[in-house]
């Protein structure tokens, strides 16, 4: 199959370290096709309209598809004009409010890259059931609100400080509700090979009901950027069936 690897950050328009020319390059490398999803929201640089517009005129000078990466929980509404620019919108969960804090996720990067190994997320997190219901809640507000196409990275979540076996970190009353809210405002899963997500029980529950699955290398740097072996490893896996891998319906060739 010709993958459409949705998630791809550049140095133009946020913190990718990369020119669109060269992630086109890499596409080209790689032999897949290539989305542009750089971050979106109110910390953002693409934090208005004005913004994602000017944003998608540039990309349509390229042969990629046209994606913006949304802050879920830190974001803004997308006007129908600058929507119908877009092929698709990924929310993803940066960070959520914990207590009336807000809890940014970049401790926990830098733990997964091996610093910071003293990193406690249950500092502030006391009541874990409580946080994974308020992660339900947000996807639930933001994906009613407006049209999300994809979930990104979606255990990119400070439970993985808590077990190195992920099946230990999250419980599976929220895996199925997860998928549950998926279903309901159908919006893809992504497949993701920097954070190595889904697992393979939750990859189970959602191949089971019926989920449809994106697939994203989140490059940042041309080295990691359009290399999707992990999803090719859980599509074959898990049987996932070339209809239920998310793409777009305007035709974008390898570079």
């Amino acid at each position: 199959m010709n993958y459409l690897d949705c998630h791809n950050h550049t140095a133009e328009w946020s913190d990718g370290r990369q020119s669109i020319e060269q992630i086109l390059e890499r596409a080209k490398e790689e032999k897949v096709r290539v989305g542009l999803s750089d971050h979106a929201g109110l910390g953002d640089y693409l934090n208005s309209n004005d913004r994602l517009l000017a944003y998608a005129d540039f990309l349509s000078q390229y042969p990629v598809a046209r994606g913006l990466e949304m802050d879920l929980g830190r974001g803004f509404t997308v006007s129908g004009e600058a929507r119908k620019k877009f092929d698709y919108m990924i929310g993803s969960v940066h960070g959520m409010e914990v207590n009336g804090v807000r809890m940014g996720f970049s401790p926990l990067i830098k733990f997964i890259k091996g610093g910071l190994p003293d990193y406690n997320p249950g500092a502030q997190i006391k009541d874990w059931d409580l946080f994974f219901q308020a992660h339900l809640d947000l996807l639930n507000k933001e994906y009613a609100e407006q049209q999300y196409s994809i979930l990104g990275h979606c255990t990119m979540l400070p439970a993985l400080a808590r077990s190195k076996n992920p099946e230990e970190a999250f419980p599976e009353w929220w895996e199925e509700k997860l998928v549950t809210t998926l279903l309901l405002y159908n919006v893809a899963m992504e497949i993701s090979n920097r954070w190595i997500t889904p697992y393979d029980r939750l990859m189970k529950k959602a191949v089971d009901a019926g989920l449809t699955f994106s697939v994203g290398s989140d490059g940042h740097e041309p080295l990691k950027t359009c290399v999707l072996d992990y999803p090719k490893e859980m599509i074959k896996k898990f049987g996932v069936k070339e209809d239920r891998i998310f793409d777009i319906p305007r035709k974008i060739e390898v570079a």
